[in-house]
């Protein structure tokens, strides 16, 4: 595919998105008044009727579609989607007050994927075929099949809850008492062990896969059987050619599953409570934020879609059969 055909299907997939995120929010049963009163026909509970019509104006609710359609739009070209209906905080704000929380573990759980990953994914190959690859094959088709929010519940019972070897949920200990830095440091330490372990055994599953098909294959090739015969050592050829040649693929599926480790850490951040993108959006769904739904959507969508950019960079960059193929698809 030629650069402009992918800058066009990047343009389209963002316009088609950006459309989606703004019908999505509005397909759920009820919206924002609805949740501050309650559910409640008269709105007594949580504000009062004038409060409720002031805030359906503000927000545009009483508006028609294409007129909030429209203010939808503005905000994309501006940036600025306004106050948060839950946390009455512009919504950048607050996106930025979450967003490093989630960057830590998903960036933590990412490196320890990757490195656990491909250093079984090389040594279940090398010892293919045979009892050690099967077994590792089996456990990682089993960890696979299981649902992050499932793991993260077995480690919060077991570690958290009985054992009470870590916090039960949260990224910090509230009113931490001291003025060593270390201790914060330690303390934030302690609660990112099960968010990042719990996502680390998610993810790891497919890493392991790739490696290991992709060392396998890498291992009967001529060029590896020559190199042995040569006389090189078994640890030199894995780790300088079956582990370089067999790691190339990996680089893009690498950077693509760092999307996917996001959707993840939703689920992940809700069951361990830790403040960051993922339970914050969980909390605009409930309360039909539309708001600050708009600005999570963008934001999420922006950050896969350069997650993918980088990664149609990056490989033809480290393979030059790649760029060679790409040139004679141009000529």
């Amino acid at each position: 595919m030629s650069k402009s055909k992918q800058i066009y299907t990047y343009v389209g997939v963002l316009v088609f998105v950006l459309l989606l995120n703004f019908w999505l929010p509005r397909l759920l049963p009820g919206g924002p008044a609805d949740f501050l009163t309650g559910g409640t026909e008269d709105g007594a509970i949580f504000v009062s009727e004038a409060q409720k019509e002031a805030m359906l104006t503000y927000y545009n609710l009483n508006d028609s579609l294409w007129v909030q359609f429209l203010t939808y739009v503005k905000g994309i070209f501006t940036l600025d989607f306004g106050l948060s209906i839950n946390y009455k905080t512009p919504v950048f704000d607050v996106i930025l007050v979450r967003l490093p929380w989630t960057l830590l573990i998903v960036g933590a759980a990412t490196v320890l994927s990757t490195i656990i990953g491909i250093l079984i994914g090389l040594f279940s190959a090398w010892r293919y075929p045979g009892k050690t690859d099967r077994s590792l094959f089996l456990t990682m088709l089993g960890l696979s099949a299981i649902p992050e929010f499932l793991i993260g519940m077995i480690l919060l019972i077991l570690l958290a809850s009985n054992l009470q070897w870590f916090p039960l949920g949260g990224a910090e200990t509230a009113f931490l008492r001291s003025d060593y830095w270390l201790d914060h440091v330690l303390d934030v330490g302690k609660h990112l062990v099960l968010p990042v372990v719990t996502l680390t055994i998610g993810n790891l599953a497919s890493i392991y896969l790739l490696m290991r098909n992709e060392s396998i294959r890498v291992r009967n090739e001529p060029f590896i059987e020559f190199a042995a015969a040569k006389g090189i050592g078994e640890r030199a050829v894995v780790r300088g050619h079956v582990a370089r040649n067999a790691a190339l693929p990996l680089v893009t599926i690498i950077v693509i599953r760092i999307g996917g480790l996001l959707a993840g850490s939703v689920l992940v951040e809700t069951v361990f409570s830790y403040p960051g993108i993922g339970k914050l959006l969980q909390e605009a769904i409930l309360a039909r934020d539309y708001p600050l739904l708009h600005g999570l959507f963008l934001l999420l969508t922006v950050f896969v879609l350069l997650l993918n950019m980088i990664a149609d960079i990056i490989y033809p960059w480290l393979d030059p059969r790649i760029r060679v193929a790409k040139r004679g698809d141009g000529q």
